[in-house]
């Protein structure tokens, strides 16, 4: 009847047919972007830990919930790291022996991309092989410009559903 009297010219307010809204019947918002997690062997002051520590706050800049994850969690690095980028230690000595530590963290956090420099890569494969997880394993070339890694992280994400 509403449409009726609608389209009769009478003055009722138009009314959407539809909106978009969640389960609970509030209106949709858009889903916070992936959680991303980055292993690394440890945190010295070594070029390509400052690379990895410089991606995790170029991602943590875009809105990304980030995990650094190191086997041992001392280093210079981990003072300069900003407080929204998460600092987990896994209490290991080396990064080879850190793989189900890694899963146990990965079945916990969820992370959409596990990411870590192409040395340890494969401790990161084997973590989320044991977590049973749809995570991606990625790793990151050593030489890789920032962007570039920001990049692959960010279509693996995308990919990851």
């Amino acid at each position: 009847m509403r449409r009726a009297a609608h389209a009769l010219g009478n003055s009722l307010p138009a009314r959407p047919l539809f909106r978009f809204t969640n389960d609970f019947g509030s209106p949709a918002v858009p889903h916070p972007p992936p959680r991303i997690a980055l292993f690394t062997a440890d945190l010295t002051d070594r070029p390509d830990r400052r690379a990895l520590v410089a991606l995790a706050h170029a991602l943590a800049d875009l809105g990304h919930p980030v995990d650094l994850i190191a086997p041992m969690g001392g280093g210079a690095l981990r003072a300069g790291l900003d407080p929204a980028i998460g600092q987990i230690d896994l209490y290991n000595r080396w990064a080879a022996t850190s793989a189900f530590a890694l899963a146990r963290c990965v079945a916990e956090r969820r992370p959409a991309v596990l990411a870590a420099p192409a040395p340890v890569a494969w401790v990161a494969r084997i973590a989320v092989r044991l977590a049973r997880s749809p995570a991606r394993a990625l790793p990151i070339a050593p030489d890789a410009a920032l962007g570039d890694s920001l990049s692959a992280i960010r279509d693996a994400a995308r990919q990851s559903g």
